[in-house]
């Protein structure tokens, strides 16, 4: 009898774990919905008009004034405004960097432009925690 009960429960162990197998691996061959698409797809939701301009803010942190001056000059170079200061109840990234442009917002470029940014703050040991846009509504016919 001890047998029966050993054999059932370890098959109904087996099949509890084929099933979080498998549902792991259809939760990992669905499409990933990013950050920028998600934002993106809000602000189309609330009316922005996709084919105009935003103007869209990026935000950094960064460890260092060294560190968020030298990405402020960078992204200056690249059409940005672009600001830093200093944010004291932050130990870690101690130093915020703004920088705003009007961009249109397509999901391919708003993804590159995240990786892109990812990659600018790691090289300066920082942090890109996304962008932010104004709406910018659509015109009404008539």
């Amino acid at each position: 009898m001890k047998i029966v009960y050993l054999l059932l429960l370890l098959l109904g162990g087996a099949i509890a774990l084929a099933r979080i197998w498998v549902s792991i691996k259809r939760a990992r061959d669905l499409p990933a919905h990013s950050w920028d698409e998600k934002l993106i797809a809000k602000l189309r939701a609330e009316g922005s008009d996709p084919f105009q301009p935003h103007d869209v803010v990026f935000f950094f942190g960064m460890p260092s004034e060294a560190a968020a001056r030298r990405v402020v000059e960078r992204l200056a170079r690249e059409g940005f405004e672009a600001e830093y200061k200093h944010v004291p109840d932050q130990p870690e990234f101690c130093y915020a960097v703004h920088a705003q442009r009007s961009l249109r917002l397509s999901v391919p470029d708003m993804k590159a432009t995240s990786r892109r940014f990812n990659a600018l703050a790691d090289e300066f040991h920082g942090r890109y925690d996304g962008w932010a846009a104004a709406h910018n509504k659509r015109q009404q016919d008539g």
